[in-house]
């Protein structure tokens, strides 16, 4: 097999190589693992120039603000543009390659329903626990925080949410569980461990600006959790990323957003 076989191959690519892993990551997370790694470098810093830099920051974010943001939902304008582009990207990549899309199921059938609700009560009631003992989170299993659950209440605050909030979360969601589930899971299963491993640091990566409890719940848990469950159970997209969307919506947290507030 020459070079122009490997790089441009005539029979449908099932198995992506160590090249195409790193090329689709750089263009996907590079950006977000510099911002990230430096926000989360900043926190180390002393105090008072910590304190410097928080200031200067919110200047320019509120001048950002002023002078871009002309519309509800604006905020996520541009994260959703740079995102749309960056995965258009991949798929062109992905076509030049002759990659066969189908072995990555994304179907929509009965199955979704019930198979979100499952998934998306074992995350958010994890993430209530995780973040309560390990990033100093609210306590939500108190009798006077479960005396405001109310079902209904997801109603209101999704309908609250600008359309635009909406399609970044979901726009969001596929592009991170496209990458991690999707295209790393066509990597050679012999390789399937390092690739684990791979994909838990990236995921940790991006998040560290949230603190590093923060980054490590998301990136070791909730893709281990997602992880398992796409691969041994569900094996399907869909109800992965509508699951991660919520969670990009409303926050990781159950009760949280069961809760009347």
């Amino acid at each position: 097999m020459n070079i122009r076989d490997i790089i441009l191959p005539r029979e449908k690519t099932k198995n992506l190589r160590w090249f195409d892993v790193v090329i689709i990551t750089l263009i996907l997370f590079g950006k977000f693992i510099v911002i990230s790694t430096q926000m989360y470098l900043d926190t180390l810093k002393p105090a008072v120039e910590a304190a410097a830099t928080a200031v200067t920051e919110v200047a320019t974010e509120v001048a950002e603000a002023t002078t871009e943001v002309s519309s509800e939902g604006a905020a996520y304008s541009s994260n959703l543009s740079f995102q749309a582009k960056m995965l258009a990207i991949v798929f062109i990549y992905l076509f030049i390659r002759n990659f066969d899309f189908k072995q990555i199921p994304f179907k929509l059938n009965l199955k979704v329903i019930p198979q979100y609700l499952v998934l998306f009560f074992i995350m958010g009631l994890s993430a209530d626990i995780l973040y309560m003992i390990f990033d100093n989170g609210y306590n939500y299993f108190t009798a006077e925080s479960l005396s405001h659950i109310d079902l209904t209440s997801v109603i209101p605050k999704f309908t609250a949410l600008s359309g635009v909030a909406i399609i970044y979360s979901l726009l969001n969601a596929f592009y991170e569980e496209f990458y991690f589930l999707g295209l790393l899971g066509t990597v050679n299963q012999k390789y399937k461990w390092p690739v684990l491993v791979f994909s838990t640091i990236i995921r940790t990566s991006f998040h560290t600006y949230q603190g590093m409890a923060s980054a490590l719940i998301i990136g070791i848990f909730f893709g281990l959790l997602y992880y398992v469950a796409y691969r041994k159970f569900i094996k399907n997209l869909l109800p992965v990323v509508l699951v991660h969307s919520m969670a990009d919506m409303f926050g990781s947290g159950l009760i949280y957003i069961l809760q009347r507030w």
